[in-house]
């Protein structure tokens, strides 16, 4: 697509970029409050202008039919492909639920602005999602040039007044299918929604062994295990792996990187999928043995202890303490 060079050397959008406060959530253009007051500053400044809405055919559809997830996945995706189709000195905004406006500092006629119209029609159609089923997405966009007087809303208004003549033409020319029964769609709709929230939560490539976690995630796992544990009759253990040397000290610095993921890389091959460790200290590791009796817990240390001692080409002289406490159940220590 051929893009537009500006013929105004004002600059609308800030050099110092989208400022959190002037973007919209979701899609990261700007806000309409931001969109509006740029705007008619910059048409009391230079009088010229052309502005776009741009809006997303039947999109309540697509949230019934696909869910919300879906839709705001769209959504994001289609303020992306604006933002690609302006330059740096256009500005694109979110004006409404799926409706969104592009402002050109440019002052031009009525042919350039439905040929404008009918490219962004166009580029929207290849737009897809990865992962997603396929949505035939359309867009209708509509836009009017700078008159004298003009601010934000004449523009707008005028825009959007030839939005709707394009909206009900497109709508009494489209073939009309069977209707359908809203219950279903709204039955696919939240089987589409938890079928992307599966995907978001699960865990995409599968490590072997122990589930390896930084500590304030491990620190959340241990909580939750604390509630479970106050209505299912189970046992957990914590374990504390210390490395030291023989004068029970730390390693030097030296050797101490190197240990740890040597260690690390023991204790991940040493346990099950469903035990979870953390790295404590510089010198520490914590394992979450689930579903264990304290003799179990021990021999899962001491396998971890033979595993590093029989593999250890670093440093033989490095002793690998351990000790076991139990889980209790939420409320108990207090």
């Amino acid at each position: 697509m051929k893009e537009m060079k500006s013929e105004k050397d004002t600059v609308l959008v800030p050099d110092s970029g989208y400022k959190a406060y002037e973007c919209d959530w979701l899609t990261g253009v700007y806000t309409r409050e931001f969109t509006e007051k740029r705007i008619n500053q910059f048409l009391k400044e230079q009088k010229a202008g052309v502005l776009i809405v741009v809006d997303v055919d039947d999109f309540k559809q697509v949230n019934d039919r696909f869910g919300h997830i879906i839709g705001d996945r769209l959504l994001n995706r289609l303020a992306s492909m604006l933002k690609q189709l302006t330059l740096h000195n256009d500005l694109v905004g979110r004006v409404g639920g799926d409706e969104f406006v592009i402002f050109m500092p440019i002052q031009q006629d009525e042919k350039f602005v439905e040929n404008r119209c009918r490219q962004i029609h166009k580029r929207v159609k290849e737009l897809y999602l990865n992962s997603t089923p396929a949505i035939t997405l359309s867009v209708t966009a509509a836009g009017s040039s700078y008159r004298p007087g003009d601010d934000y809303s004449n523009l707008f208004d005028r825009a959007d007044q030839q939005l709707l003549v394009k909206k009900s033409s497109r709508k009494r020319g489209r073939k009309t299918g069977e209707p359908m029964d809203i219950s279903d769609i709204m039955c696919r709709g939240v089987s589409m929604d938890m079928k992307c929230i599966q995907e978001e939560l699960s865990e995409q490539e599968l490590a072997a062994g122990a589930y390896c976690q930084d500590y304030e995630t491990f620190k959340s796992i241990y909580r939750f295990m604390e509630r479970r544990m106050q209505r299912m009759d189970s046992k957990s253990y914590i374990i504390l792996l210390t490395l030291t040397n023989e004068q029970r000290e730390f390693p030097s610095l030296s050797e101490r990187d190197l240990l740890m993921q040597y260690l690390k890389q023991q204790i991940q091959d040493s346990l099950r999928a469903g035990d979870v460790f953390t790295q404590y200290s510089s010198c520490q590791f914590l394992v979450m043995a689930a579903d264990v009796e304290k003799q179990q817990a021990d021999l899962i240390a001491e396998r971890i202890n033979t595993s590093f001692y029989a593999r250890n080409v670093i440093c033989k002289d490095n002793i690998l303490l351990h000790h076991c406490y139990p889980l209790q159940p939420a409320g108990a220590l207090k």
